[in-house]
């Protein structure tokens, strides 16, 4: 049956080609009034040709998206993350992302990445041993040009949410900072960031559950911050202020933005951008910690320091234990006479 006008054509090449057929459609006209011809695709058979232009006709798009790699998607997302003014240290981390990539994966065609692809290069990476933390990271970028691509129409589904990151097992005991790395750290605020390394060590928070404290999480009169995530019982938890970063916390108080902790365009402070500033901290300071290190040290100084089970795991937001609105002033004293125990 002849197809109608307009709607592409199948063709077979001469020779002998693994992939012989064609499916080819018109799209547009050159400056002569001529038609520009795009092929979607080579194909094993007939059919298989003629099933793609189906595809085609029943849903047409720019034939020349499925040129597209997924390397010029990750450069157009890099574009629009410059004009957004993000951090140095963000990009930086895009470059690393770039790195572990690789040339097979980035000269892909988006199109054809599927979960699997994307979760096989994932366990490659978990081969040459990169923690769980970094493996993360490498995600949230894939799900971002993955996201851009579906705006763009380039794709329609989001294959990199798919992708599963093993838990880490643990190889290394968790190290907490000592108290002469401690007094080395106050020795040396003036380094960017590290009043917030010590905030963490002084409040157990998560990273990201005091980089998403806002200003009205903060009650200076009655010294303490409200916030928490992950689980039922850390969500907003109180944890009293300690005397010592009493000053430190004023200090980020005093911006006008909603969100205590800012980067350099007087914005909300991203994982990432801590996370590379974190590195680069511990190098300047010569010390070997994870982020997560802050929040095992004031776990082991408050456990150390205190012999109220209550008090410390309503604080560290790991047993469900519920404070009733009678009983939330009184709770909050026990918290932070447990908590000023740790000199």
């Amino acid at each position: 049956m002849k197809r109608a006008n307009g709607t592409g054509s199948v063709f077979k090449l001469n020779g002998k080609r693994r992939n012989p057929w064609v499916a080819r459609v018109t799209q547009g006209f050159d400056d002569k009034g001529r038609q520009k011809y795009v092929n979607l695709g080579y194909y094993k058979t007939k059919r298989e040709a003629e099933n793609e232009l189906l595809s085609y006709n029943s849903n047409p798009y720019d034939a020349n998206f499925k040129k597209i790699t997924l390397l010029e998607v990750f450069e157009k997302f890099i574009e629009i993350q410059k004009n957004k003014g993000v951090a140095q240290s963000t990009l930086n981390g895009y470059k690393t992302f770039k790195k572990r990539c690789g040339e097979k994966l980035l000269n892909a065609k988006i199109q054809e990445l599927k979960a699997l692809q994307l979760q096989n290069s994932i366990d490659e990476l978990v081969k040459r041993g990169l923690a769980s933390e970094s493996l993360r990271v490498h995600k949230v970028i894939l799900v971002s040009i993955f996201k851009l691509a579906m705006k763009l129409d380039i794709v329609q589904k989001n294959y990199a949410s798919f992708i599963t990151i093993p838990k880490s097992k643990p190889v290394l005991e968790r190290k907490i900072f000592t108290e002469s790395e401690i007094e080395k750290l106050w020795n040396c605020i003036e380094i960017e960031n590290v009043d917030i390394v010590l905030i963490l060590i002084f409040t157990g928070f998560r990273v990201n559950e005091l980089l998403n404290i806002q200003r009205e999480n903060v009650d200076l009169e009655n010294r303490y911050l409200k916030g928490g995530s992950k689980t039922k019982a850390g969500k907003n938890r109180v944890v009293p202020i300690h005397p010592k970063i009493f000053e430190l916390i004023k200090s980020k108080y005093d911006n006008t933005n909603d969100y205590l902790f800012l980067n350099h365009f007087k914005r909300k402070m991203s994982y990432m951008t801590f996370y590379q500033r974190f590195k680069k901290m511990m190098e300047i300071l010569d010390m070997k910690h994870t982020i997560h290190d802050t929040r095992h040290t004031f776990a082991t100084m408050i456990s150390e320091a205190s012999q109220n089970q209550k008090a410390i795991t309503e604080m560290i937001g790991h047993a469900s234990i519920s404070m009733t609105e009678k009983y939330w002033h009184t709770n909050l004293e026990k918290m932070r006479k447990e908590l000023e125990k740790i000199n």
